[in-house]
C-alpha cells in the first residue's frame, strides 16, 4: 500500500557481494543501508515508493544495454507510466548522480508502448503489464503489480511482510537483449516466463 512502512530488505545479504564494475559500491552500499533500516524503519517508517526508486536507480548500475541503446542518448533515460506515487518518487530521482557518465532524465509517458526509446520503463498500477511492443525492445522494464515478472516484466518489485524485495525474469531480459549482472540475480527471487516452457 502506498505510505505503508517498511523495511528495506532486498533478500540475500548484501554484504557478501562480489565486484562487478566500478559502480559496485554505490549498489552495495545501498543495499547495506537498506538492510541497516530494519529497526529505524519499524519505528520511523520509510516510504515504500521512494525505496523501489532507490532500487530502480541501482539496478540502472548493474545492467547492460546493446551498445546502440545504450549510446543513443547522453542520458539515461527512466521513462514511468501510470503515474501515482511510484512515479512521483522516480521522478526525483532526477537529482541522483550519474550512472555511468549519464545524467538521469525521467519522462513521464502516457503508455507503456511510448516507452520503446527509454533505457528503463516503469509501468506503473495494480494490473500493469508488459505490451507486446515492449517485450522485445531493448528497454529494461520494471514493475510492481502483483506477477509482473513471471507476465514478461524484466524485474518486478513486491512487498514481503514488512520488506520490498524483487525477482528477475531472465528469459524477458534475454528477449530485450539486456544483460543483468550477477549481482542482481543473486539477489533476486528468480522467475521464468511462461513462454519459455521452462
Amino acid at each position: 500500500m502506498p505510505g505503508q512502512r517498511v523495511i528495506a530488505t532486498p533478500g540475500p545479504c548484501a554484504a557478501a557481494l562480489p565486484r562487478h564494475r566500478a559502480g559496485w559500491r554505490p549498489l552495495a552500499a545501498t543495499l547495506l543501508a537498506a538492510a541497516s533500516l530494519a529497526a529505524p524503519a519499524a519505528q520511523e517508517g520509510a516510504d515504500e515508493n521512494a525505496v523501489k526508486a532507490a532500487f530502480i536507480y541501482n539496478f540502472a548500475k548493474f545492467t547492460d544495454w546493446p551498445d546502440d541503446m545504450w549510446n543513443r542518448s547522453n542520458r539515461l533515460r527512466i521513462c514511468t507510466t501510470g503515474g501515482g506515487e511510484l512515479a512521483h518518487a522516480v521522478s526525483a530521482l532526477e537529482t541522483k548522480p550519474p550512472v555511468r557518465g549519464k545524467a538521469v532524465e525521467v519522462r513521464a509517458v502516457t503508455r507503456a508502448d511510448d516507452g520503446g526509446g527509454c533505457h528503463i520503463l516503469v509501468i506503473g498500477g495494480r494490473h500493469a503489464s508488459v505490451p507486446p511492443g515492449i517485450a522485445g525492445a531493448p528497454v529494461l522494464t520494471v514493475g510492481d503489480a502483483d506477477g509482473f515478472a513471471a507476465g514478461g516484466g524484466i524485474i518486478g518489485m513486491y512487498i514481503e511482510g514488512d520488506k520490498v524485495r524483487f525477482e528477475a525474469n531472465p528469459d524477458a531480459a534475454q528477449r530485450a537483449g539486456i544483460k543483468l549482472s550477477s549481482q542482481i540475480l543473486k539477489l533476486a527471487r528468480i522467475v521464468r516466463d511462461a513462454r519459455s516452457g521452462r
